[in-house]
Protein backbone atom coordinates (compact mmCIF):
# COMPACT_ATOMS: atom_id res chain seq x y z
CA UNK A 1 0.00 0.00 0.00
CA UNK A 2 1.25 3.47 -0.88
CA UNK A 3 1.51 6.04 1.91
CA UNK A 4 1.23 9.77 1.26
CA UNK A 5 1.48 12.69 3.68
CA UNK A 6 -0.74 15.70 2.96
CA UNK A 7 0.64 18.77 4.72
CA UNK A 8 -1.96 21.27 5.86
CA UNK A 9 -2.13 24.61 7.61
CA UNK A 10 -5.92 24.67 6.95
CA UNK A 11 -5.52 27.18 4.11
CA UNK A 12 -7.25 26.94 0.74
CA UNK A 13 -3.80 26.50 -0.82
CA UNK A 14 -3.07 23.40 1.28
CA UNK A 15 -6.59 22.07 0.69
CA UNK A 16 -6.22 22.44 -3.07
CA UNK A 17 -2.96 20.50 -2.94
CA UNK A 18 -4.61 17.74 -0.94
CA UNK A 19 -7.53 17.54 -3.37
CA UNK A 20 -5.07 17.44 -6.28
CA UNK A 21 -3.30 14.46 -4.73
CA UNK A 22 -6.53 12.66 -3.82
CA UNK A 23 -7.62 12.94 -7.45
CA UNK A 24 -4.21 11.92 -8.80
CA UNK A 25 -4.13 8.73 -6.73
CA UNK A 26 -7.85 7.96 -6.45
CA UNK A 27 -7.60 4.68 -8.36
CA UNK A 28 -4.64 3.40 -6.37
CA UNK A 29 -4.36 1.64 -3.02
CA UNK A 30 -3.25 4.60 -0.92
CA UNK A 31 -3.35 5.49 2.77
CA UNK A 32 -3.19 9.24 3.30
CA UNK A 33 -2.06 11.08 6.41
CA UNK A 34 -3.34 14.64 6.84
CA UNK A 35 -0.60 16.29 8.89
CA UNK A 36 -0.73 19.60 10.76
CA UNK A 37 2.03 20.89 13.02
CA UNK A 38 1.73 23.55 15.69
CA UNK A 39 4.45 25.23 17.67
CA UNK A 40 4.82 27.80 20.42
CA UNK A 41 7.92 29.73 21.42
CA UNK A 42 9.13 28.94 24.92
CA UNK A 43 8.62 31.96 27.12
CA UNK A 44 9.08 30.51 30.59
CA UNK A 45 5.46 31.32 31.32
CA UNK A 46 3.66 28.99 33.77
CA UNK A 47 0.81 28.96 31.26
CA UNK A 48 2.90 27.46 28.45
CA UNK A 49 1.44 23.95 28.92
CA UNK A 50 -2.09 25.32 28.87
CA UNK A 51 -1.35 27.21 25.64
CA UNK A 52 0.14 24.05 24.11
CA UNK A 53 -2.95 22.02 25.05
CA UNK A 54 -5.25 24.66 23.57
CA UNK A 55 -3.23 24.71 20.35
CA UNK A 56 -3.39 20.90 20.16
CA UNK A 57 -7.17 21.01 20.50
CA UNK A 58 -7.41 23.71 17.83
CA UNK A 59 -5.18 21.65 15.54
CA UNK A 60 -7.43 18.60 15.86
CA UNK A 61 -10.56 20.68 15.29
CA UNK A 62 -9.00 22.04 12.12
CA UNK A 63 -8.01 18.56 10.97
CA UNK A 64 -11.49 17.19 11.49
CA UNK A 65 -12.95 20.10 9.51
CA UNK A 66 -10.44 19.53 6.68
CA UNK A 67 -11.23 15.82 6.66
CA UNK A 68 -14.91 16.60 6.23
CA UNK A 69 -14.17 18.92 3.30
CA UNK A 70 -11.90 16.38 1.61
CA UNK A 71 -14.33 13.49 2.13
CA UNK A 72 -17.11 15.59 0.61
CA UNK A 73 -15.30 15.21 -2.75
CA UNK A 74 -13.48 11.92 -2.12
CA UNK A 75 -15.68 9.93 0.28
CA UNK A 76 -13.78 6.67 -0.17
CA UNK A 77 -10.32 8.09 0.54
CA UNK A 78 -8.55 6.57 3.55
CA UNK A 79 -7.24 9.55 5.50
CA UNK A 80 -5.63 9.44 8.93
CA UNK A 81 -5.39 12.63 11.00
CA UNK A 82 -2.07 13.62 12.56
CA UNK A 83 -1.54 16.64 14.82
CA UNK A 84 2.07 17.12 15.90
CA UNK A 85 3.82 19.64 18.14
CA UNK A 86 7.15 21.10 17.03
CA UNK A 87 8.98 23.02 14.35
CA UNK A 88 7.75 22.27 10.84
CA UNK A 89 10.82 20.60 9.32
CA UNK A 90 11.56 18.59 12.47
CA UNK A 91 7.98 17.34 12.65
CA UNK A 92 8.07 16.28 9.00
CA UNK A 93 11.41 14.52 9.36
CA UNK A 94 10.19 12.56 12.37
CA UNK A 95 6.95 11.68 10.62
CA UNK A 96 8.89 10.37 7.64
CA UNK A 97 10.82 8.10 9.99
CA UNK A 98 7.69 6.87 11.79
CA UNK A 99 5.13 6.77 8.95
CA UNK A 100 7.48 5.85 6.06
CA UNK A 101 5.57 7.76 3.34
CA UNK A 102 6.20 7.32 -0.36
CA UNK A 103 5.44 10.98 -1.05
CA UNK A 104 4.82 14.31 0.68
CA UNK A 105 2.29 16.73 -0.81
CA UNK A 106 2.29 20.46 -0.11
CA UNK A 107 0.75 23.57 -1.62
CA UNK A 108 2.38 26.83 -2.66
CA UNK A 109 1.14 30.35 -3.35
CA UNK A 110 2.72 31.15 -6.72
CA UNK A 111 1.05 30.94 -10.08
CA UNK A 112 3.66 28.29 -10.81
CA UNK A 113 5.65 26.23 -8.32
CA UNK A 114 8.87 27.67 -9.78
CA UNK A 115 7.69 31.22 -9.25
CA UNK A 116 6.73 30.51 -5.67
CA UNK A 117 10.16 29.14 -4.80
CA UNK A 118 11.82 32.21 -6.28
CA UNK A 119 9.83 34.36 -3.89
CA UNK A 120 10.83 32.28 -0.88
CA UNK A 121 8.50 30.12 1.20
CA UNK A 122 7.99 27.41 3.77
CA UNK A 123 7.87 25.04 0.81
CA UNK A 124 11.43 25.90 -0.12
CA UNK A 125 12.56 25.39 3.47
CA UNK A 126 11.00 21.92 3.44
CA UNK A 127 12.67 21.04 0.15
CA UNK A 128 16.05 22.25 1.40
CA UNK A 129 16.00 20.39 4.69
CA UNK A 130 13.72 17.39 4.19
CA UNK A 131 15.22 14.85 1.80
CA UNK A 132 12.16 12.99 0.58
CA UNK A 133 10.09 12.86 -2.62
CA UNK A 134 7.47 15.57 -2.68
CA UNK A 135 4.76 16.96 -4.93
CA UNK A 136 4.42 20.76 -4.80
CA UNK A 137 1.09 22.08 -6.07
CA UNK A 138 0.46 25.76 -7.00
CA UNK A 139 -2.63 27.36 -5.50
CA UNK A 140 -4.83 27.26 -8.62
CA UNK A 141 -3.69 23.95 -10.10
CA UNK A 142 -6.46 21.51 -10.99
CA UNK A 143 -5.61 17.90 -11.65
CA UNK A 144 -5.57 16.55 -15.19
CA UNK A 145 -3.89 13.27 -16.20
CA UNK A 146 -0.25 14.15 -16.98
CA UNK A 147 0.08 13.15 -20.61
CA UNK A 148 3.54 14.74 -20.77
CA UNK A 149 6.02 15.14 -17.91
CA UNK A 150 9.17 17.24 -18.22
CA UNK A 151 12.28 16.10 -16.35
CA UNK A 152 14.76 18.99 -16.27
CA UNK A 153 18.40 17.94 -15.79
CA UNK A 154 21.91 19.06 -16.63
CA UNK A 155 23.02 15.46 -17.36
CA UNK A 156 25.30 15.60 -14.32
CA UNK A 157 25.16 12.88 -11.65
CA UNK A 158 22.45 10.90 -13.38
CA UNK A 159 22.37 7.95 -10.95
CA UNK A 160 18.59 7.78 -10.61
CA UNK A 161 18.23 4.24 -9.32
CA UNK A 162 17.26 5.12 -5.75
CA UNK A 163 14.95 8.02 -6.51
CA UNK A 164 12.85 7.43 -9.63
CA UNK A 165 10.05 5.29 -8.20
CA UNK A 166 7.57 8.16 -7.61
CA UNK A 167 8.12 9.32 -11.20
CA UNK A 168 7.89 5.88 -12.82
CA UNK A 169 4.75 5.20 -10.79
CA UNK A 170 3.05 8.28 -12.27
CA UNK A 171 4.31 7.58 -15.78
CA UNK A 172 3.06 4.00 -15.69
CA UNK A 173 -0.28 4.92 -14.11
CA UNK A 174 -1.11 7.54 -16.73
CA UNK A 175 0.90 6.18 -19.65
CA UNK A 176 2.69 9.52 -19.73
CA UNK A 177 5.40 10.59 -22.13
CA UNK A 178 8.62 11.55 -20.36
CA UNK A 179 10.48 14.50 -21.86
CA UNK A 180 14.04 14.91 -20.62
CA UNK A 181 15.02 18.54 -20.93
CA UNK A 182 18.81 18.67 -20.80
CA UNK A 183 20.20 22.06 -19.89
CA UNK A 184 23.66 22.34 -21.40
CA UNK A 185 26.61 23.52 -19.34
CA UNK A 186 30.10 24.61 -20.33
CA UNK A 187 31.49 21.40 -18.87
CA UNK A 188 31.71 18.62 -21.46
CA UNK A 189 29.18 15.81 -21.07
CA UNK A 190 28.93 12.70 -23.22
CA UNK A 191 25.29 13.07 -24.27
CA UNK A 192 24.92 9.60 -25.77
CA UNK A 193 26.35 7.90 -22.70
CA UNK A 194 24.25 10.00 -20.32
CA UNK A 195 21.04 9.42 -22.31
CA UNK A 196 21.62 5.67 -22.47
CA UNK A 197 22.10 5.59 -18.71
CA UNK A 198 18.94 7.59 -18.13
CA UNK A 199 16.92 5.42 -20.51
CA UNK A 200 18.01 2.30 -18.64
CA UNK A 201 16.00 3.46 -15.61
CA UNK A 202 12.78 3.75 -17.64
CA UNK A 203 12.29 0.50 -19.62
CA UNK A 204 9.14 0.41 -21.72
CA UNK A 205 8.43 4.11 -21.20
CA UNK A 206 8.09 6.59 -24.05
CA UNK A 207 11.13 8.87 -23.76
CA UNK A 208 12.44 11.81 -25.70
CA UNK A 209 15.50 14.01 -25.14
CA UNK A 210 15.61 17.74 -25.70
CA UNK A 211 18.26 20.41 -25.22
CA UNK A 212 18.29 24.08 -24.35
CA UNK A 213 21.41 26.21 -24.22
CA UNK A 214 22.23 28.08 -21.05
CA UNK A 215 21.20 31.72 -21.55
CA UNK A 216 21.07 32.92 -17.95
CA UNK A 217 17.32 32.45 -17.56
CA UNK A 218 16.73 28.75 -16.98
CA UNK A 219 13.40 29.17 -15.24
CA UNK A 220 11.84 31.05 -18.14
CA UNK A 221 13.35 28.59 -20.65
CA UNK A 222 11.97 25.56 -18.82
CA UNK A 223 8.48 27.03 -18.50
CA UNK A 224 8.50 28.07 -22.16
CA UNK A 225 9.47 24.54 -23.17
CA UNK A 226 6.65 23.08 -21.06
CA UNK A 227 4.14 25.42 -22.65
CA UNK A 228 5.30 24.56 -26.16
CA UNK A 229 5.12 20.82 -25.50
CA UNK A 230 1.86 20.88 -23.57
CA UNK A 231 3.46 19.36 -20.47
CA UNK A 232 1.66 19.69 -17.13
CA UNK A 233 4.16 18.38 -14.59
CA UNK A 234 7.81 19.30 -13.97
CA UNK A 235 10.31 16.99 -12.26
CA UNK A 236 13.59 18.08 -10.68
CA UNK A 237 16.24 16.33 -8.60
CA UNK A 238 17.16 18.15 -5.41
CA UNK A 239 20.69 16.72 -5.23
CA UNK A 240 21.68 18.66 -8.36
CA UNK A 241 22.79 21.48 -6.09
CA UNK A 242 24.29 23.91 -8.63
CA UNK A 243 21.55 23.28 -11.19
CA UNK A 244 18.81 23.67 -8.59
CA UNK A 245 20.31 26.84 -7.15
CA UNK A 246 20.63 28.43 -10.58
CA UNK A 247 16.97 27.78 -11.32
CA UNK A 248 15.98 29.36 -8.02
CA UNK A 249 18.17 32.44 -8.29
CA UNK A 250 15.95 35.20 -6.81
CA UNK A 251 16.93 37.67 -9.55
CA UNK A 252 15.18 35.55 -12.19
CA UNK A 253 11.74 36.45 -10.86
CA UNK A 254 11.96 39.96 -12.31
CA UNK A 255 12.22 38.52 -15.83
CA UNK A 256 9.65 35.77 -15.44
CA UNK A 257 6.28 35.88 -17.09
CA UNK A 258 3.27 34.18 -15.62
CA UNK A 259 2.54 30.72 -17.02
CA UNK A 260 -0.19 28.12 -16.50
CA UNK A 261 -0.15 26.27 -13.21
CA UNK A 262 2.56 23.61 -13.26
CA UNK A 263 3.01 21.35 -10.22
CA UNK A 264 6.48 20.03 -9.49
CA UNK A 265 7.66 16.58 -8.46
CA UNK A 266 10.86 17.01 -6.45
CA UNK A 267 13.01 13.89 -6.14
CA UNK A 268 15.68 13.60 -3.47
CA UNK A 269 18.70 11.45 -3.08
CA UNK A 270 18.82 10.01 0.44
CA UNK A 271 21.93 11.03 2.34
CA UNK A 272 23.54 8.18 4.27
CA UNK A 273 20.16 6.55 4.62
CA UNK A 274 18.66 9.56 6.39
CA UNK A 275 15.72 11.69 5.43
Amino acid sequence: MKRIILLTDFSEIARNAALYALKMFEDQNVHFQLLNNFDVEFSGSPYIMQVKEEMAEESMRGLRKELSLLHAKHPDARIELASRFGAMTEVIRKEIHDYQPDLIVLGCKGETALEHFLLGSNALEIIKYVHHPMLVVPRKAKFAPPEKIVFATDLQDVDLQKMVEPLTDLVNTYNSELLFLNVLENKYVNRVEAEEKIASYFPGIKLSFHFIDHDGDLCKSILKFMEEKGATLLTLIRHHHKFFQRIFNPHIIRKMVRHPHHPMLILHEAENGNV
